[in-house]
């Protein structure tokens, strides 16, 4: 200790510590309320971590489907993307090798405890933690390929996206002329309906910001599950932005009749008529807009 000072001082050949150059160390970004933290800041925090995405695979006795879907999902390109993502198999109660194939590629199985695609499907999404979230069929007829492309898609001004069928191609007996008049005609149906414009209104294939999934009051138990999202995106004013998806022929033998098309309508009139009315005005606008080119992402 130097008696003239009073304080302690380095000894023999040990030098103090020089201040740091430039100034003094920031105080800590958090410290204070988090209302003061600069928006900038936050863009930072945000892009040191990556979005994710759920895809989500509904299937019932689809073991040669589910392979298939697996093999072509993308991966490289997802990664490329910086998307972090984990398929999930709903299973309705499957008694084929559906769940053992689905776990062989990577996927993490829920076992639905109702009955229906669309009971599956109402029953998983409150457990969804990723940021974004794409449904497709197991059974071979969508595009894995197309993920990456409807996730790109997907915006604040775009926070639904559907793989649209009729706007784009369809394989070679992929599906028949009767159900293509009725995919058609149920479309035009639920487009006036909710004065809402929708080219493929049964398509097994969309891509959600995860949020706005989560705020759907779904109500489908069945094969209308995708017609009940639209219907719910259509009362909420949620906009749906269509990109072109190619269709292809199914793996499997098929499970839906022409009865699900009537079952399906009729959800969409019950649906309607438990909301409020539309305005006569947008009934005559939607006529005007239903034949238009789909709107590709920009």
């Amino acid at each position: 200790m130097d008696p003239a000072n009073g304080r302690w001082e380095p000894s023999g050949g040990i030098q103090g510590m020089p201040s740091p150059p430039g100034p003094p160390f920031p105080r800590h970004p958090f410290v204070g309320p988090v209302d003061s933290v600069p928006e900038l800041l936050w863009r930072e925090i945000d892009n040191l971590v990556p979005p994710s995405l759920s895809i989500l695979l509904p299937a019932l006795n689809e073991e040669n489907g589910v392979a298939a879907v697996m093999k072509r999902i993308p991966r490289s390109i997802l990664k490329r993307n910086g998307l972090s993502y984990c398929v999930y198999l709903l299973d309705g109660q499957s008694t084929d090798q559906t769940r053992a194939v689905a776990t062989k590629f990577g996927a993490e199985v829920f076992v639905q405890t109702g009955r229906g695609k669309g009971s599956a499907f109402r029953e998983f999404v409150p457990k969804i933690k990723e940021d974004f979230t794409v449904l497709l069929d197991s059974d071979g007829t969508y595009p894995p390929e197309a993920i990456p492309e409807l996730v790109e898609a997907l915006g604040d001004e775009s926070p639904v996206v559907l793989g649209s069928r009729l706007r784009g191609s369809i394989g070679e007996g992929a599906m028949s002329g009767p159900n293509y008049v009725g995919n058609l005609l149920l479309s035009r149906f639920a487009s006036v309906l909710f004065a809402t414009p929708i080219s493929d209104v049964c398509s097994g294939m969309w891509a959600f910001v995860s949020d706005s999934l989560k705020s759907l009051g779904l109500t489908a138990n069945g094969f209308d599950l995708e017609a009940d999202i639209f219907a719910e995106c259509a009362l909420r004013h949620i906009p749906i932005l269509e990109v072109p998806i190619r269709y292809d022929r199914r793996i499997g033998e098929p499970k839906l009749r022409l009865k699900e098309g009537f079952r399906i309508a009729l959800a969409l009139l019950k649906k309607r008529l438990r909301s409020s009315p539309v305005p006569t005005v947008e009934k005559r606008a939607v006529l005007g807009r239903w034949f238009r080119p789909a709107r590709e992402p920009v």
